[in-house]
C-alpha cells in the first residue's frame, strides 16, 4: 500500500464541495477501501478543527454538522506524526523556504517519509520545488512514479 501526505487544504475540500473536490473524494475513497495510507504531522487535527470552526462562525455550515463531520475526521484513522526531530526540520524548513511552520511541517514529512505531499495550496506549490510536493490534480499517484 501506498502512503501519501495530505494537507488541510485538500482535506477541506471533503466539506466544502469546491474545485478540486472530486480529486480530495477519490483520494478518501481509495483510503477508505485501504487502497492507500495517509499521514500528516499531528497539526492537522487543529487545522481540520479551526476550518470547520470558521465555517460555522461564517455561517457555512450548522455547529452540528461541523461536530458531526470533525468526529468522522477524527475517526478515519489518519496516521499522524511528531517528534523533536520534525519539529527542529520544520523550523529548519520554514526559515530556510520563507513558509508557515503549518506549510513547513507537511513538507518535512513527505521528505521524512518519502512519501508523496498532495496539496491544493497553489502559494505553497508556487514556493516549494520538492520531489514529493504534489498539486491536488496530480493524484492518483501511480502517474508519479510511487
Amino acid at each position: 500500500m501506498i502512503n501519501i501526505i495530505l494537507d488541510s487544504s485538500a482535506v477541506a475540500k471533503w466539506f466544502f464541495p469546491e474545485e478540486q473536490s472530486n480529486i480530495a473524494f477519490k483520494i478518501r475513497e481509495d483510503f477508505i477501501n485501504k487502497k492507500i495510507i495517509i499521514s500528516a504531522p499531528t497539526l492537522i487535527f487543529y487545522e481540520v478543527n479551526n476550518i470547520l470552526k470558521t465555517a460555522v462562525k461564517s455561517l457555512r455550515i450548522k455547529k452540528e454538522k461541523a461536530v458531526k463531520a470533525y468526529r468522522g475526521f477524527l475517526d478515519l484513522g489518519i496516521i499522524v506524526y511528531s517528534s523533536k526531530e520534525l519539529l527542529e526540520n520544520t523550523l529548519d524548513k520554514a526559515m530556510n523556504l520563507d513558509l508557515s511552520s503549518y506549510d513547513a511541517s507537511y513538507i518535512v514529512l513527505a521528505d521524512y517519509l518519502k512519501a508523496p505531499l498532495f496539496t491544493a495550496d497553489k502559494k505553497l506549490l508556487s514556493k516549494v520545488k520538492s520531489k514529493f510536493t504534489f498539486n491536488l490534480e496530480e493524484y492518483p499517484i501511480s502517474k508519479n512514479g510511487f
